[in-house]
This record gives structure tokens, C-alpha cells and sequence, in this order.
């Protein structure tokens, strides 16, 4: 029994699944909290798009752990290796089929994010270097597609104000990179061994945990702003931030897998299950 269960949870969240729906679900608040109407041909774009580059992404990066391919999470994607590449050719085929649906601007508003995607994950650079292996850069490449393509590019479309949308992207930027850095911490030995410098590696767990904490105070200050002037959402939005700095401030602390790609990946679909919880 103890058996089935982890193989089912492995599978679940080393298929890319688990990142998938809290994509999903991050565009459901999105949207929900200023009454916009669910488009589910993006819907299922953003699923589909997620699991490709996530498998992709899953599948290159083993070779940039071999000295680690029997540890941990990477002896389970070495197992299920086929799988992941059989869930990344269907979901990149069913992600052209939709995108090339979309109207023209709205491709064009994808192309940005998409192309950031593929060099983040493609091994096209100079030795064999993808766009994350360059120091420092992949917290911002992450915050910034997450940020633009679940808030920032639905928002725009239904013609929101760009002020509201200016400020919710910034504080999703803010929330992402909060959420990256105890990924960084869970990296710091293979990032050492690939010459990868990141937050950690400069300013040490404690430091880098705190600044991942003070990153959430701006963003649940940036909620209290947006509900004296009236944006919907807020309530979930701050609990949802106060849940992610407890589990946060505990990460220097674990070195479980489930930890990170598990409840830290989680703290992406908090606010939309505690909005409909409050609601």
C-alpha cells in the first residue's frame, strides 16, 4: 500500500501534472477575482504548455545531473524517463494545435513568454548551456513567464486597466521568486557543481530565506493596497502568502523532494482553493 501511494505521488508530480494544475488554478484566480470569464481554450494551453516545458525541462537537465542520477527525484525521472518523454511530445502537440487557434495578437503576446521557455530548457548556448545555467538569471526568467502569462496577459485582454495590471504583475513577479529561492537552496550542490551562482550560493540559506520573507510582506502589502481600492481576492491572496512564509521559513530545513516540488509548487493554487473555500 505504502508502496502504491509513492508511485502514485511520484507520478503525479514528476509527470509535470502537479505544475500544470497549479497553473491552471493560478489563471482561475486571475480571472475569477475580477469577474473575467474563463477562456478554456487558454485554459488548456496553459496546462498543456506547462507539462511540455516542465517533461522537456525534466528530461535535458538529467544530463546536467549525472553524478546525482541515483538520488532522490532524479533515480524516479531516470525510471519514468519514457513516460515523461511520451507526456512532452502530446502535450507540445496539443500546445501548437491550440496556439496556432489563437488570435495573432494573442500569439504574439505568447511568443515572448514561449521563446524564454525554450531557451530556458534547450541546450543551445555555448557548451552545451540552456538559458538557466547562466548565474542569477533563472529566478527572474521564472517569475517573469509565470507572472505574464496567468495574470498579466488575461487581464490586458479583457481590457483592465494597466495600473491594476502593472501592480498585480509586479507582485506576482515578487511572489515567484519568493517561491524559487528555497528551490535554489534545494539546488545549491548541483548548482555549485555546474558553476551556476545563485542567491544562495552568494548570500548563504539564512539570508537568502529572508529575503525570499520580505519579498512576501511586499506582496501581502500590495494586497492591502488593492483592497482599499477595491480588487476582489484579497483575503485568500494574504492567507495564502502567510501559509507560503511558514512553510518557507522552515525549508533550510528539509531535504525531501516533496518539500519543494510538493508544498512549495503548491503554494501556487492556494489563493484560488482558499477563495472558493471563502467564498
Amino acid at each position: 500500500m505504502k508502496y502504491t501511494l509513492r508511485h502514485i505521488v511520484n507520478f503525479y508530480l514528476y509527470s509535470s501534472l502537479h505544475i500544470g494544475l497549479c497553473c491552471v488554478m493560478l489563471y482561475l484566480f486571475s480571472v475569477g477575482r475580477l469577474g473575467i470569464e474563463v477562456d478554456y481554450s487558454y485554459l488548456y494551453f496553459l496546462l498543456s504548455s506547462t507539462i511540455f516545458t516542465y517533461s522537456i525541462h525534466r528530461i535535458i537537465g538529467m544530463n546536467k545531473v549525472k553524478k546525482f542520477a541515483h538520488q532522490g527525484r532524479y533515480a524516479v525521472i531516470s525510471k519514468f524517463r519514457n513516460h515523461i518523454i511520451t507526456y512532452a511530445i502530446l502535450s507540445g502537440i496539443y500546445s501548437l494545435y491550440l496556439y496556432i487557434g489563437f488570435s495573432f495578437a494573442r500569439m504574439q503576446l505568447l511568443f515572448s513568454s514561449g521563446l524564454i521557455s525554450v531557451l530556458y530548457t534547450l541546450p543551445i548556448f555555448g557548451k552545451s548551456m540552456r538559458l538557466r545555467d547562466f548565474s542569477f538569471i533563472k529566478i527572474f526568467l521564472i517569475a517573469f513567464v509565470w507572472a505574464f502569462v496567468t495574470e498579466s496577459i488575461p487581464l490586458y485582454e479583457s481590457g483592465i486597466s494597466l495600473k491594476w495590471i502593472v501592480i498585480l504583475f509586479v507582485e506576482r513577479v515578487a511572489f515567484f521568486i519568493a517561491i524559487t529561492i528555497p528551490f535554489d537552496i534545494r539546488d545549491l550542490k548541483l548548482d555549485l557543481t555546474n558553476n551556476v551562482k545563485t542567491l544562495p550560493s552568494i548570500l548563504g540559506i539564512r539570508r537568502s530565506t529572508y529575503v525570499a520573507l520580505f519579498l512576501l510582506m511586499y506582496c501581502i502589502g500590495s494586497e492591502i493596497y488593492l483592497d482599499t481600492n477595491g480588487i476582489e481576492g484579497c483575503i485568500p491572496t494574504i492567507l495564502a502568502y502567510i501559509l507560503t512564509g511558514i512553510l518557507l521559513y522552515r525549508v533550510y530545513k528539509k531535504d525531501n523532494d516533496y518539500y519543494f516540488s510538493g508544498l512549495m509548487d503548491g503554494t501556487i493554487m492556494l489563493p484560488w482553493i482558499l477563495m472558493k473555500i471563502l467564498s
